[in-house]
């Protein structure tokens, strides 16, 4: 199977520009001051005022930036790109996995023989910031010594009731902090806070912000987790807290595209169906993710959900694999290009496991528009789903 740009340059890329950047989220996230929270009017661009830079050498530069000089490649992701010289390196890519227990010790295994490009914390792993931290050094010696890049470590770091490091002081969910009315600072400030402790552990990459509008209050999975039930305040936040979050050097990822929050499904425990059309979704669900895509804030990494979506795509399958939504909707009509990553794919997600078997789950996710696969909970799943790459 041919695959896009490998996950590794595409946040590489990010990164490197972020961590170069000379914006200071905690002072200047906003042009102009912050809209009123209370308010749903129609969104303005924020930020720094310069567009993020593009992860597409293609794509023409803005209007305005023919003064710029031409970017020079960053021989860091050159380096990184000339060791995929194998189907199995380029392949290790597009996996992000789980392990079992408390050290680094219990990930040599599969990080050796699947070789991937990520790595994901759940709670069993750690729940302090030294034992975080000395698992990630661990992880670094692992993945040196099997003569793989660098790993991309991952953690579900929100606030309030999902945040797996039990001593990092918490910043509360979402909804409570959307409803001290915060500003467009206030919220890049969260994000620059988050990126702050992140980096001090050594992790690279946060699984938020959670970007769905919860409109559904009986909604078992999202709930608290969102800014709220207005997609225009939703989007504001949401955005806010990228541009600190990634100008703080973390890799932002927004979820759960195309929407979880008018669900009264856990996709844990089955498939949610939502019977929304087009013209629902481009005013609500899809309105936070449209924002935080667009360049004033540069949205590095889309996680999809595990919904279907019939009005969309008639054959009923999840969003995750899904060509119309993601392929037709995220990267067509919304133009993202950059890295997409699968929400669990693991045997704890009955919406994917009960609909297709793992291995062509793997494919049809990649087919869909999908970049990199996380799967937790299963050695044998992430096998399966490695293989079944190799065979694509």
């Amino acid at each position: 199977m041919t695959a896009r740009l490998p996950a590794v340059a595409l946040v590489l890329l990010v990164v490197l520009s972020a961590c170069a950047g000379d914006a200071d989220p905690t002072t200047s996230p906003s042009r102009g001051g912050a809209a009123s929270p209370s308010s749903d009017a129609p969104l303005q661009p924020s930020g720094s005022g310069q567009p993020a830079p593009s992860l597409d050498p293609s794509v023409p530069p803005s209007p305005g930036s023919s003064a710029q000089p031409e970017p020079t490649p960053d021989p860091r992701v050159e380096s990184a790109l000339a060791q995929l010289d194998t189907d199995e390196a380029l392949i290790g890519q597009l996996l992000m996995i789980g392990w079992p227990g408390r050290s680094s010790d219990g990930a040599r295994e599969p990080i050796e023989t699947l070789r991937p490009g990520a790595i994901v914390y759940v709670l069993a792993n750690a729940d302090t910031a030294e034992r975080a931290t000395a698992i990630n050094v661990g992880l670094d010696g692992v993945a040196h010594g099997a003569g793989i890049l660098p790993l991309l470590k991952a953690i579900d770091h929100e606030g309030g009731g999902i945040q797996r490091i039990g001593d990092v002081e918490n910043l509360g969910s979402n909804l409570a902090f959307a409803e001290g009315r915060p500003s467009d600072h206030d919220a890049c400030q969260r994000g620059a806070v988050h990126a702050r402790q992140l980096r001090t552990m050594g992790f690279d990459m946060n699984l938020a912000p959670v970007l769905d509008v919860n409109t559904n209050p009986e909604n078992p999975v999202i709930g608290a987790r969102s800014f709220g039930s207005r997609p225009q305040f939703v989007a504001r936040l949401g955005s806010a807290y990228i541009r600190g979050l990634q100008s703080g050097g973390i890799v932002a990822v927004g979820k759960h595209f195309p929407g979880h929050g008018d669900t009264s499904v856990d996709s844990h425990l089955g498939l949610p169906v939502l019977e929304l059309g087009r013209r629902r979704l481009d005013t609500v669900e899809l309105v936070p993710f449209e924002h935080a895509i667009a360049p004033d804030t540069g949205l590095a990494a889309v996680m999809t959900a595990h919904v279907a979506l019939p009005r969309i795509d008639p054959s009923g399958l999840p969003a995750t694999i899904s060509q119309p939504i993601i392929g037709g909707i995220l990267r067509d009509d919304l133009g993202f290009d950059g890295l997409v990553l699968t929400d669990d794919l693991g045997p704890a997600m009955a919406a994917v496991t009960d609909a297709v078997p793992p291995g062509d789950a793997a494919v049809a996710s990649l087919k869909a528009g999908v970049d990199m696969l996380m799967v937790i909970g299963d050695r044998e799943r992430q096998t399966i789903m490695r293989d079944a790459l190799l065979a694509a």
